[in-house]
């Protein structure tokens, strides 16, 4: 009785156990099913932005590119300012031997306060007109030189139609008074050039007059700079496709753009109507988009380690560091010159002890690579490109904060580092 009693029991219990470890792998794959399920719908969800992180063009050598908007016709002490900052950047090369190059995005008119009194209509003076010879022959200088590079910004850094139309007293006086005016003195609304920001929200601009406005400043480029514009950097980054349409048309090849395009200003006077994101080497038609990746404004407190830390992240993700900034950090005085100067040294110095095999180049430069997918700079095989796709996932803010919380990171992490191959 007792052994049959302990057969029995001895039964049960494998009967319990297998029911135990089946309701087990039963539990286990049912979670494992819906963590799969939950995954593949979160991959889903997110394919553009995945698609498109993955599409943007790796680089596998650090780059550094410094663009400095709103130079030009404007303040004389400009000059000074220019030929300061060919001296900083002179001192400095490259392991292939290259200076430091700042493009310089150009603005090519201002107002003739006087003729605008005088004849009570807009008038302009282009950046070719004698009184701004000593700024002119610095720009020329520095690019000889090989550490400017000259791109379009505008004729004017403003709509000149909704400037005459304000109502603004204060805009009005700045329109009538002494040559050379400086932009940035308007309201920030006002400097945009492709939208008619007289009033808010701002306005479209009838396509007649954008294609006209674009073919007078390319015009004028030629004339001034010598070679036709190839590269424009949209005012306020402010602009539409219809301006687009017209750049195409005149021979212009690559827009810069800090990742939108804004094709109006809402009411409060901001930029809005976000069409994007845009990314490193997309294409509209035969245009070319280059990203600006952050800011070295030294006046605004985002200085050398601000642009160091921001090259870092670049590098670690493949994208080329292209850095904005701005002459009124050079042209307030020179206690602010000095300051900017500096910042600018600690910025080069940093960055070539930093990584020693950064590039520096024009933005010009980094277009045409990002036209052509040129191979000495773009990395093509998907082994390699793998960990900068991977630091850009980790950067992506709620993407990667889901991806944490599903375990989806853990998952992709092991196989990245079972899969990836370093650079060469």
């Amino acid at each position: 009785m007792a052994s049959g009693s302990a057969v029995a029991a001895a039964g049960l219990a494998t009967w319990l156990v297998a029911g135990l470890a089946a309701g087990l792998a039963a539990g286990l794959a049912a979670g494992l099913a819906a963590w799969l399920v939950a995954a593949a719908l979160l991959l889903w969800a997110y394919r553009r932005e995945l698609a498109r992180l993955w599409r943007e063009p790796v680089f596998g050598q650090p780059i550094l590119i410094v663009e400095s908007d709103d130079w030009g016709a404007g303040p004389l002490t400009q000059a000074g300012a220019l030929s300061r900052i060919a001296e900083v950047l002179q001192r400095h090369r490259d392991a292939s031997g290259r200076n430091p190059v700042m493009s310089l995005a150009l603005v090519l008119a201002v107002p003739d306060g006087p003729a605008i009194e005088r004849e009570g209509r807009y008038c302009a003076v282009a950046l070719d007109d004698a009184r701004f010879a000593p700024v002119l022959g610095a720009l020329h200088a520095g690019a000889a030189g090989g550490v400017f590079a000259l791109q379009l910004h505008g004729f004017e850094h403003y709509w000149p139609p909704a400037l005459m139309a304000s109502t603004d007293a204060a805009v009005q006086r700045w329109l009538r008074g002494p040559v050379p005016a400086a932009t940035e003195q308007l309201p920030s609304p006002l400097q945009s050039r492709w939208t008619d920001a007289g009033a808010l929200p701002s306005g479209a601009l009838p396509a007649a007059q954008i294609r006209a406005a674009v073919a007078a400043e390319v015009e004028a480029y030629t004339r001034i700079v010598g070679t036709p514009p190839r590269l424009v950097v949209p005012p306020t980054f402010v602009w539409t496709r219809e301006v687009e349409a017209a750049w195409a048309a005149a021979g212009v090849q690559g827009i810069v753009t800090p990742g939108w395009r804004y094709p109006q200003r809402d009411a409060q006077g901001l930029p809005a109507g976000d069409e994007g994101p845009i990314v490193n080497g997309q294409r509209s038609g035969e245009l070319c988009y280059v990203v600006r990746t952050d800011y070295f404004e030294p006046a605004r407190a985002r200085g050398a380690s601000h642009a160091l830390e921001v090259f870092g992240r670049m590098a670690a993700q493949g994208r080329p560091c292209v850095l904005e900034n701005h002459r009124d950090n050079f042209i307030q005085g020179t206690q602010a010159c000095e300051a900017s100067l500096r910042e600018l040294e600690a910025l080069v110095t940093g960055a070539l002890a930093q990584a020693p095999a950064v590039r520096f180049m024009s933005t010009r430069e980094l277009e045409r690579i990002l036209r052509a997918r040129d191979p000495q700079w773009i990395v093509h095989a998907w082994r390699v490109r793998l960990p900068f796709a991977w630091q850009r996932l980790r950067a992506s803010g709620r993407l990667w904060k889901l991806l944490r919380l599903s375990g989806l990171a853990a998952v992709g992490s092991v196989l990245v580092r079972w899969a990836a191959r370093p650079a060469s």
